[in-house]
């Protein structure tokens, strides 16, 4: 193999692989990226046999062929590599060659005998999303992940369409639960469940990128492709729980807020709350207040009461601070719409404009 090619295409694309190779001592050739190249196209892939991903750029090609090098060292050397826009790459009897104006470099390879070969997933209706819905999908849900192993069906991202059902995004670890809705459907997509770590790579890999990702599955396998990028992991196996039966119908009280108030005010009780991050909402006689109380052993306490639009019973209840504030900025209205089925039961909480997005999350028993 030798090819030439502009410095920032290999930085992007070895950039994308790097994080997906890891240390692996039973197979050593997970470490590594194979760099391939053919008809003008250089092609890096690496894989941990969970994940996978490849990128294409456009190259010289003088002289075909592979190698498999260390992620981590041609990605640290392509960091602090200077100038030299043009960079040649060279295969040496299972090394590379790195060759510039200036410099030349040597990095010790592996056969690319025993690379792992992708999965080829069998596209025949794939689905186009528009990129920035199905990464602002993911962001709006993915925190309420479980992150315990013990369930994988809650470790996940659901996501599901239909004929007649939107594009739905959801996540919950059994304390809080965000769904994300979509007016538009699918009807060949299904249902998928993404595990957390494949979420997270497609949030780095595809965050900020343009256009419409083309999203593809067979069986226990997703592949999500835009231009030069294909990235494909595996599904997890399960049933995620039926969450609609436990979203709240009637309501006893709802109070609206503005988000940027009810954000500063969070923010500045968190500053008292205790170890269990506990914080008391209080809506009284006072129909146009909301009452929010903190207090820790060691630092003190704090009262503030906030201005609002409050309708039904009077309550007081108490609830992970962190779990409300983990959704409000990914509630797309103004003002917040918090509804409430009563005390010790959990608070639903969406925009009061745009409902597209709505959390439910359990209280605390600590009254």
């Amino acid at each position: 193999m030798k090819t030439i090619c502009l410095k920032n295409h290999l930085k992007e694309a070895i950039g994308l692989c790097e994080k997906i190779t890891g240390k692996n001592l039973s197979l050593p050739i997970l470490n590594n990226i194979l760099i391939s190249s053919e008809n003008r196209i250089l092609r890096f892939i690496a894989t941990n046999l969970e994940l996978g991903i490849e990128v294409e750029v456009p190259a010289k090609i003088e002289k075909r062929g592979s190698v498999a090098v260390p992620a981590g060292v041609v990605n640290n050397f392509l960091i602090n590599l200077s100038g030299d826009e043009n960079i040649t790459f060279e295969s040496q009897n299972n090394n590379l060659l790195i060759s510039t104006a200036n410099s030349s470099t040597l990095i010790k390879g592996q056969s690319t005998d025993d690379f792992p070969i992708l999965p080829k997933i069998k596209i025949d209706n794939p689905v186009l999303i528009p990129v920035n819905d199905f990464i602002s999908g993911l962001k709006s849900v993915w925190y309420a992940c479980s992150m315990s192993s013990i369930k994988p069906e809650i470790s996940s991202v659901f996501i599901s369409s239909g004929k007649n059902n939107p594009l739905v995004f959801t996540a919950t670890d059994s304390f809080r639960l965000a769904e994300k809705k979509f007016n538009y459907s699918f009807p060949e997509l299904g249902s998928l469940l993404v595990p957390f770590r494949t979420v997270a790579e497609t949030l780095r890999i595809f965050e900020g990128r343009e256009g419409k990702i083309k999203l593809s599955t067979d069986k226990n396998q997703i592949s999500i492709e835009l231009d030069n990028i294909k990235f494909i992991s595996r599904l997890t196996e399960g049933i995620f729980p039926d969450y609609q039966q436990i979203i709240p119908q009637k309501f006893t009280a709802d109070v609206i807020v503005d988000k940027n108030i009810f954000t500063n005010s969070l923010k500045t009780a968190s500053i008292f709350s205790g170890k269990l991050n506990e914080l008391t909402i209080i809506v009284g006689s006072d129909k146009g207040s909301m009452t929010l109380k903190t207090s820790s052993a060691d630092v003190g306490e704090h009262t503030a009461k906030i201005q609002a639009k409050a309708t039904g019973e009077e309550l007081k209840m108490a609830f992970n601070y962190k779990y409300i504030a983990d959704c409000l900025p990914h509630i797309p209205s103004l003002k917040i719409l918090l509804r409430f089925v009563g005390e010790g039961k959990p608070l639903l909480i969406t925009g009061s404009e745009d409902t597209t997005f709505q959390y439910l999350v359990m209280p605390m028993n600590t009254l």
